[in-house]
C-alpha cells in the first residue's frame, strides 16, 4: 500500500512539473515602442514619414504575429511574420508610415496600430487570431501651416478684341504664400500689372487677382497669332510653380480708305483735282506694305465692278492719285465716281472704301499753274508728276501740296497777273527746273544749279512785298526752309555748285 502511495505521488509531481513546463513554453507577444510620434508631416503629399516597431517573442515556441493600421493616414509596410525561438530568432522589425495625403486641416492627428497573435498549428501560422492578444500602439502626427499654389484659369485667350484679362493666384492651404509672376522674355506685347513682373503674398484661403494687358501695336509683320506664358513661382508652396498659357490674335487687314478729297458729293470742283484720302483708323492693323488702286470714271457701275478700263492709279504707296493720268484737265460740269481699293501684301487681304463722287465746275475754272505760267501740257504734267510722286511722299512736301490748294494760292495768282516782271521771273525759274524734275521722275540723278536757288530767294523777297500778312508768313516759312534746311536734297535733288 505504501508503495502505491509513493508511486502516485511521483506521478502527480511529474504531471505538475510537465504542466508548469508546458505553460512556460507558450509564445508571448511584446511590442516596442507602444507610442510613436511621426512629428511634422507635409499635407496633401504622398511623401511618408517612417518609424520602426520591434515585435518580440518573450515566451517560447513559435510566435505568429500581425500588425494593422487603424487610421487612413497610417500604413504598415509588412503586416505579419513568424518568430521561431528554436531557430535563434527572437524579434522582427516592422516599418510603419504616416502621410498627409488624406488630411486637409492644420493640427495634431491621433491614431493607432494594433498588434496581435495568430494560432500556430505546429507547422505554419493559421488565419485564426488569438482573442485577447491585441496590443495597441498609439500614433500622432502634426500638420503645421502649409501653402498650396493654385492658378485659375491657367489659359487666357485675348482673341482679336480683348485688351485686358485677369487670372487669380490662390493659396488653398493655410499659411502665408509668397509668389512671383513673370512674363516670358521676348513677349513685349504682353504686360502684367503694367510691367513684366509682379509679386505678392496670399494668406491661406485668399486670392490675388492679376491683370494682363496686350498692346497689339508692339507687333508687326504678317504673323496673326502670338503666344507666350506667364510663370508663377513660390518659394514656400506646393507646387512651387504654375504656368498660364497666353495667346493673342491680331487682325491683319489693310486700312479702310476714308475722308476723301474732294469731299463726297461736292460740286464746282477744279478740273485739275487730285484725289486724296486718309488711310483710316485701322492703319495699326496693317500686317505688311499696303498698296492702293483707284477706280475713277463717270460710270458708277464700272467703278463699283473694278473694271480695268477705269483703273487710273495702281500700286500706290501713298494716298494720292492723279485721276487724269497725266492727260490734263477733267471734263467741266461732269460728275465723277471713284473708289479706292487697299491691298495688304501679307495675305492679299483687300478692303474697299465707299464709292465717292464729285462734280467739276465750268470750263472757266483753270489750273493755276497753266494760267499763271506759259507752260505746255508736257511741262504741266511734269509738275503734276513731281507733286504726286515726290512731294506727296514727303511730310514737308505734303505741306507744299496743301499750300497749292489753299486760299493763298489765289492771291499768289493775282500777284503774278498784275506784276509781269514777277510772272516772267517765275516762268523762267520753272522752265529751268523742268529738266531736273524730269530726271528725278525717271529715277536718274537730278542736278539743280545753285544759281536757281539764288534766283528763288530773290524772287521770294520781291514777291513778299506784294503779299498780304498771311501770305507773307507762308513765304517766310519757304525762305527759312531754303536757307536753314536741305530742302532740295530732301526732295531728291543734287545741288550743282
Amino acid at each position: 500500500m505504501r508503495k502505491v502511495i509513493v508511486n502516485y505521488a511521483a506521478f502527480l509531481l511529474g504531471f505538475l512539473i510537465f504542466s508548469a513546463f508546458h505553460v512556460y513554453a507558450q509564445p508571448v507577444l511584446q511590442v516596442k515602442p507602444e507610442s510613436i510620434d511621426f512629428g511634422e508631416v507635409e499635407p496633401y503629399s504622398t511623401t511618408e514619414s517612417t518609424e520602426q516597431i520591434t515585435i518580440s517573442n518573450c515566451g517560447d515556441d513559435v510566435l505568429c504575429w500581425g500588425l494593422i493600421a487603424d487610421d487612413n493616414w497610417l500604413t504598415v509596410e509588412d503586416g505579419s511574420g513568424m518568430i521561431d525561438l528554436t531557430s535563434g530568432k527572437r524579434y522582427d522589425e516592422a516599418s510603419v508610415n504616416a502621410c498627409g495625403l488624406c488630411v486637409d486641416e492644420v493640427g495634431i492627428y491621433e491614431g493607432s496600430f494594433t498588434a496581435f497573435q495568430y494560432n500556430y498549428n505546429g507547422v505554419e501560422c493559421t488565419a485564426a487570431k488569438i482573442e485577447g492578444s491585441d496590443i495597441v500602439i498609439t500614433a500622432t502626427m502634426t500638420i503645421s501651416e502649409y501653402n498650396i499654389l493654385e492658378i485659375v484659369p491657367d489659359e487666357l485667350n485675348f482673341g482679336t478684341v480683348s485688351d485686358e484679362l485677369t487670372f487669380d493666384i490662390t493659396n488653398t492651404g493655410e499659411g502665408e504664400m509668397e509668389w512671383e509672376a513673370q512674363v516670358s522674355e521676348g513677349a513685349d506685347w504682353l504686360m502684367i500689372e503694367g510691367g513684366t513682373c509682379v509679386n505678392g503674398t496670399a494668406v491661406g484661403g485668399s486670392s490675388d487677382t492679376i491683370t494682363l494687358k496686350v498692346d497689339r501695336s508692339k507687333v508687326e509683320g504678317c504673323v496673326s497669332e502670338y503666344s507666350t506664358t506667364v510663370k508663377v513661382t513660390s518659394t514656400n508652396a506646393t507646387p512651387d510653380q504654375a504656368t498660364i498659357s497666353v495667346t493673342m490674335e491680331r487682325v491683319i487687314e489693310p486700312p479702310q480708305p476714308s475722308s476723301p478729297t474732294p469731299a463726297d458729293g461736292s460740286t464746282d470742283q477744279s478740273l485739275y483735282d487730285t484725289l486724296k484720302w486718309q488711310e483710316g483708323s485701322s492703319q495699326g492693323n496693317v500686317g505688311g506694305i499696303v498698296y492702293f488702286d483707284v477706280y475713277f470714271s463717270t460710270n458708277q457701275t464700272s467703278v463699283e465692278s473694278d473694271s480695268p478700263s477705269v483703273l487710273v492709279c495702281s500700286d500706290l504707296e501713298v494716298p494720292y492719285c492723279d485721276p487724269s493720268m497725266g492727260g490734263g484737265q477733267l471734263e467741266p460740269d461732269t460728275t465723277y465716281y471713284w473708289r479706292v481699293k487697299a491691298v495688304d501684301e501679307c495675305e492679299n487681304n483687300t478692303v474697299y472704301g465707299d464709292t465717292w463722287s464729285f462734280t467739276t465746275g465750268p470750263a472757266e475754272n483753270p489750273c493755276l499753274v497753266s494760267t499763271a505760267l506759259q507752260l505746255d501740257n508736257n511741262e504741266v504734267n511734269t509738275l503734276r508728276g513731281f507733286r504726286d510722286e515726290v512731294l506727296a511722299k514727303n511730310l514737308k512736301g505734303e505741306r507744299y501740296v496743301n499750300l497749292y490748294y489753299s486760299p493763298q494760292a489765289i492771291e499768289a495768282l493775282f500777284i503774278l497777273f498784275f506784276n509781269p516782271e514777277l510772272k516772267v521771273c517765275m516762268n523762267k525759274m520753272v522752265k529751268k527746273s523742268i529738266p531736273a524734275i524730269q530726271s528725278l521722275l525717271k529715277g536718274e540723278k537730278a542736278l539743280v544749279d545753285f544759281e536757281i536757288i539764288e534766283e528763288i530767294e530773290v524772287f521770294l523777297e520781291e514777291f513778299e512785298k506784294e503779299a498780304s500778312l498771311n501770305l507773307r508768313k507762308i513765304i517766310d516759312t519757304i525762305r527759312r526752309d531754303i536757307k536753314t534746311g536741305d530742302l532740295f536734297e530732301e526732295f531728291g535733288f543734287s545741288i550743282l555748285e
